[in-house]
């Protein structure tokens, strides 16, 4: 059996537990929705970014984990204030894909958000409607705003099943 190993961080760096294919392959796909140049190797110029994806236009590194809040953390919160980088935590179970938000501008998590999609736009909404922020992949980095990009709960679950279709809950045959 071949395993994949993975080099040490440089110094005390702290790095996200192995990332399994499963969740390499969303954050892939993730990485490609958003767009620009992807670095797949960012641990030679970030200690503790193994298993993520650098989009150094956006500004963005895409890591993930198949853990449960609040694992992941406290590397990925390092990695954003050392280096100045927004970070994309994606959640992956066996049923859907969630994502903690940390940017380098605020002092929190944006806890829990869903991937959003329509006439090529990918955004990031949080699960309830409570007040929290949208986030519009842009150009340059994830935007902040507090204005929806849906009208109606019909366009919102549209846009959801656009941006994640993997999310969407398959019939198990016994």
């Amino acid at each position: 059996m071949n395993m994949p190993i993975m080099s040490r961080p440089a110094g005390e760096a702290q790095t996200q537990p192995f990332v399994r294919e499963a969740v390499r392959r969303r954050l892939l796909a993730v990485a490609h929705q958003i767009g620009g140049l992807i670095d797949l190797e960012p641990h030679h110029r970030l200690p503790g970014a193994e298993g993520g994806i650098l989009l150094m236009e956006r500004n963005l590194l895409v890591t993930g984990t198949s853990q449960f809040r609040p694992l992941g953390w406290d590397p990925a919160e390092e990695i954003c204030l050392r280096h100045g980088l927004d970070i994309l935590l994606l959640r992956f179970d066996a049923y859907q894909v969630s994502f903690d938000i940390c940017m380098h501008s605020r002092n929190s998590w944006l806890i829990d958000y869903r991937g959003w999609s329509a006439d090529g736009e990918l955004w990031f909404v949080p699960r309830a409607d409570d007040g929290s922020p949208y986030l519009k992949a842009s150009q340059y980095s994830l935007l902040l705003t507090d204005h929806p990009p849906f009208a109606s709960a019909r366009q919102r679950e549209a846009g959801l099943a656009a941006a994640c279709p993997w999310n969407a809950p398959k019939e198990v045959r016994a």
